[in-house]
């Protein structure tokens, strides 16, 4: 159709061709349009849905964290064996330690519970572990039964056996109430270490129903500063093979305390140990009594 007409019916059909294009081309930008907000819309939809997806894998992820920590809380033993079969000879250490005239040579024990294994380091053996009855762990049925004997022995065959703590420290007061022990002071105002001693002695048979092993070591460690103080007032005054000997036993008292204090688990051997320790500097003590 030419652009430029002078008849009226190709104008007017120009025109109308030109609305009907119009139109179309209206139609078509609303079609757009409304794709162009469908799309948004769905765009919308799924920036939230990755929103709440990744708020609910973080969620998920710290959810089973928990249950698994849970889960290796539930199987978990309470104690490991080994620690178990120690912290019971050291209590029977502790009972034998307070009777003076009687020893214990062994001990059986039979221990019901659920058996498990405790964490170990990659490349060690799993360490077995009891785990003490609880309802939310199964039927009591499904214990199981753990039996074990603990029997003292002696480093060399027909040894002496050592003496317990009570018997040392009753040799202790003993001895340190002599006169060459009472007569030796030091500090400012002056103090008899020999008199302390006994007083510490005096408090510990006071607190027998109570003993442990931290308290002992404490007590011990006390009365090994007091024996310094007593072993360098008395080489002060006598540079002899004994004094020597039993400034030796003082210091090697010291040393073990020192050690013993440094760890936190204990067993029996270390009050055994302590024990010997304590029995020895009194004995080498004694030798210097009139």
């Amino acid at each position: 159709m030419p652009l430029i007409t002078n008849s009226i019916f190709e104008a007017r059909s120009a025109v109308a061709n030109l609305e009907l294009r119009t139109q179309s081309s209206e139609q078509a930008v609303t079609a757009l349009r409304a794709t162009v907000d469908q799309l948004s819309a769905v765009q919308t939809t799924l920036a939230n849905s990755v929103t709440l997806q990744g708020g609910f894998t973080a969620t998920q992820i710290v959810a089973n964290a928990t249950m698994n920590a849970q889960q290796a809380t539930a199987v978990s033993p309470d104690i490991t064996l080994d620690s178990f079969i120690a912290a019971l000879g050291l209590s029977i250490a502790l009972a034998e330690a307070t009777m003076p005239d009687r020893a214990i040579n062994s001990v059986s024990a039979t221990v019901q519970s659920f058996l498990t294994f405790a964490p170990s380091t990659p490349g060690s053996p799993p360490v077995p572990g009891l785990r003490l009855y609880q309802p939310e762990l199964g039927a009591p049925t499904a214990l199981a039964t753990t039996s074990f004997d603990l029997a003292k022995t002696v480093s060399a065959p027909n040894a002496q056996a050592p003496r317990s703590l009570y018997a040392v420290l009753q040799s202790m007061q003993a001895v340190f109430a002599g006169t060459l022990w009472t007569q030796l002071s030091s500090g400012n105002p002056p103090a008899q270490p020999a008199q302390l001693i006994i007083a510490e002695v005096v408090k510990i048979f006071a607190a027998i129903g109570g003993w442990s092993f931290p308290y002992l070591l404490g007590e011990a460690t006390t009365i090994a500063g007091f024996q310094t103080t007593l072993a360098g007032l008395l080489a002060s005054t006598n540079a002899s093979g004994p004094v020597a000997a039993y400034t030796a036993s003082v210091a090697a008292l010291t040393s073990l305390t020192q050690a013993l204090a440094a760890r936190s688990a204990y067993v029996a051997g270390d009050l055994f140990a302590l024990t010997a320790a304590l029995d020895a500097s009194t004995n080498l003590a004694a030798v210097l009594v009139p």
